[in-house]
């Protein structure tokens, strides 16, 4: 190694890149590195016990007293790639969901020393854009002390739930994450008065009262008095209650960078049902998931975050509300196990692999590939 001092730019809250920085400023941590923190946004709020609360602290602090020489690592979006500290080497880490990247995207991507990214698929985007720059796939992973399966809370949920086929979607309020689509093969899957619920966890802080509105369109349709909505969480822990409740995650979304819910999803048990395109793709098998069957390509437009830049996929309806009906009929007559593929699917998506392959971008001459 070149060194163990690394500068870390990253968000730390409880956001989707929050969350990565978190995790990467523990594994980085935990693998011997000495981390020199900047924490992006307008205020730091981090999950964790009191120990993780001093590694912030401690990192933060040393900020103060950085190694200008180390590499920098800046976990962010693609458009603003522009602030490093040091004279390191830039190595940048989007997190993006379309195939396209705009003139400033461009960039910014073209003008680092290395790109990491969560994915097979989004290591072909970059180069299908012609950014002749070093990539890395570091994959993200599971925090087991969190996510994992444990019968005593299965029993506990059998208990309080019955015989109820327990669906849940987790995912900002966007067209992008497929809810309309979500809605309607609901109500088209169910009646009223089967044994089944949706459960969503979709607070978006970005859209206001939007909010209220995509709350009322799900609460006033066919299927509204089966669909409960949960408050977005201020720690994992919380997250990690619900879960364990959880028959089948549905993901049936148009373009992903990664979707960190679907793997903790899978760590306690629950099977899952997700598009077969983009960030999540990576992990998705025939074994551990329902995956549903791409029939196109369409401009990515919702009027609000994506304007026809690029593109995302479209899927087989038929096959999202048999998917679902399929789960609810294992569960009612007693076959839907464990989903055990998805737990050790879950289990080989550590955060040490996370950082075993984001090696590959601080060291200058090595480039990571799944068969090392």
């Amino acid at each position: 190694m070149q060194g163990l001092d690394v500068n870390l730019v990253a968000p730390i809250n409880q956001l989707g890149y929050g969350v990565v920085g978190c995790n990467v400023l523990k594994s980085l941590s935990k693998s011997g590195r000495n981390v020199a923190l900047w924490a992006l946004g307008s205020e730091v709020r981090w999950p964790g016990d009191n120990e993780f609360h001093a590694l912030v602290e401690k990192t933060l602090k040393n900020a103060q007293f950085y190694n200008k020489d180390a590499p920098s690592l800046r976990i962010w979006h693609q458009f603003e790639l522009d602030m490093f500290p040091g004279r390191g080497r830039r190595i940048a880490w989007p997190i993006f969901e379309l195939n396209k990247f705009n003139d400033r995207e461009l960039h910014h991507l073209k003008n680092v020393d290395h790109i990491v990214v969560c994915s097979d698929w989004a290591k072909t985007v970059i180069e299908e854009n012609n950014i002749n720059v070093p990539v890395t796939v570091a994959p993200l992973g599971v925090d087991p002390e969190l996510f994992h399966f444990n019968q005593q809370e299965k029993d506990s949920r059998a208990y309080w739930l019955k015989d109820t086929t327990v669906f849940i979607n987790v995912g900002k309020w966007e067209k992008r994450k497929g809810h309309d689509e979500l809605l309607a093969a609901f109500n088209a899957a169910f009646e009223p008065g089967d044994d089944v619920e949706l459960w969503m966890i979709n607070e978006n802080p970005f859209i206001g009262n939007e909010n209220i509105a995509w709350k009322k369109k799900y609460a006033n349709s066919k299927m509204g008095a089966h669909i409960k909505f949960f408050p977005r969480f201020e720690g994992h822990h919380q997250m990690r209650k619900i879960f364990a409740h959880v028959d089948c995650g549905v993901f049936p979304s148009h373009a992903e960078g990664w979707n960190l819910e679907i793997p903790e999803l899978m760590a306690c048990g629950a099977h899952i049902i997700a598009t077969d395109y983009s960030g999540h793709s990576q992990f998705l098998t025939d074994n551990n998931s329902f995956k549903l069957s791409v029939t196109g390509m369409e401009k990515a437009e919702d009027g609000k975050w994506f304007h026809g830049q690029g593109d995302w996929c479209m899927f087989d309806m038929d096959q999202l509300i048999e998917a679902m009906r399929e789960v609810h009929e294992c569960k009612s007559d007693g076959t839907l196990a464990v989903n055990e593929p998805g737990i050790l699917t879950a289990k080989e998506l550590s955060w040490d692999n996370t950082t075993r392959c984001l090696e590959a971008a601080l060291e200058s001459n090595y480039v990571c590939n799944e068969a090392d």
